[in-house]
């Protein structure tokens, strides 16, 4: 829920500065976004390596 509520706002943030024309803001935002979800990801894939491997996985450093 925390998640998702989050991924709302930032989306909405993100296009509000698109419909404003704020160019500059919009891409600051999208860049924190991207790098935010991906930082998730990683910490995520970290957390459950060993059910990840046991499925046949692996999981390696980024």
């Amino acid at each position: 829920e925390k998640a998702l509520g989050r991924a709302w706002a930032e989306h909405h943030a993100i296009l509000a500065a698109v419909r404003s024309g704020d160019a500059e803001q919009a891409a600051r935002l999208l860049s924190s976004h991207i790098a935010g979800s991906r930082d998730r990801l990683v910490a995520s894939l970290h957390d459950d390596r060993r059910g990840l491997r046991a499925r046949g996985f692996a999981v390696v450093a980024a």
